[in-house]
């Protein structure tokens, strides 16, 4: 099982809708089984995907251990073959406004326990980790139990700048979890214009790992979002679509070399 952490520290890049469409083709498009993990406030990936979130059972209450949840009772069904989650909801902030104290275990080793006994029990081949724009508990969390970040860019020059800041906390969180590997920058709502293709020339002769694939800026994914269905479903001849297709496809082809040896650190 590997699970992956879509994130960037700022918003508007494209995080969720990465996430989320990830998720969604690798189980629908390649047969994976995949667990979701809404791990932002705002529960964007839950809304989406219609998560129930009224009984509490949340990613909060795992990092709190809450009832101790075994982690059936936690995950639930999209609706979707093979895609599972575990929905987040606003009170996931209150770890950051007024983190616990006084436990055996602290929230941000707790999600890394969770996913163990999932693995333990091979219930997934893939947890991809929808993370907030913010070094919060959850995201350091998820951090702690990932294996790999992905993050999805928007050529702007405040997206590059922040670029710098992420790699600097992946850095640092390699001291608790020395395998978190950055897979690489996907470049997200790319439009063939000169600030972009210079901006990407220039990313790509540098030393951070990026994608070869990129993904056109579209208005279909603005529409799936109101209509919370995926993009292989909602526009699946949309630009944006084809190429999160060929992005999952080049992310598994670059899985297979890095497990033999040969793939990007």
């Amino acid at each position: 099982m590997k699970a992956i952490c879509i994130m960037n520290l700022k918003g508007g890049v494209g995080k969720t809708v990465t996430a989320d469409n990830l998720a969604a083709i690798l189980a629908a498009k390649h047969g994976k089984r995949v667990l979701l993990i809404d791990a932002a406030h705002k529960g964007n990936t839950s809304t989406f995907f219609q998560a129930d979130r009224t009984e509490g059972l949340t990613l909060r209450e795992v990092l709190l251990n809450t009832a101790e949840p075994y982690w059936p009772d936690v995950v639930q069904r999209t609706g979707y073959e093979g895609l599972d989650i575990l929905p987040a909801d606003i009170s996931l902030a209150e770890l950051d406004a007024a983190p616990p104290s006084g436990q055996e275990v602290p929230p941000v080793y707790r999600l890394r326990a969770f996913l163990a006994a999932v693995a333990e029990d091979d219930a997934y081949d893939y947890v991809v980790i929808d993370m907030p724009p913010a070094f919060s508990v959850a995201a350091q969390a998820a951090l702690i139990a990932a294996d790999e970040v992905i993050v999805p860019l928007k050529l702007d020059a405040f997206s590059v700048d922040g670029l710098a800041e992420l790699l600097r906390q992946i850095a640092a969180m390699r001291r608790i979890n020395p395998g978190l590997r950055l897979a690489g920058a996907l470049l997200t709502m790319w439009r063939n214009v000169p600030v972009v293709t210079e901006a990407e020339a220039v990313l790509r002769s540098g030393a951070v790992p990026v994608f070869a694939t990129h993904i056109r800026r579209t208005d279909r994914v603005d529409e799936s979002t109101f209509s919370r269905e995926p993009l292989y479903i909602y526009s699946p001849r949309s630009a944006a679509c084809i190429d999160y297709r060929r992005f999952v496809i080049e992310y598994l082809e670059q899985e297979g070399r890095h497990s033999n040896g040969q793939g990007k650190v």
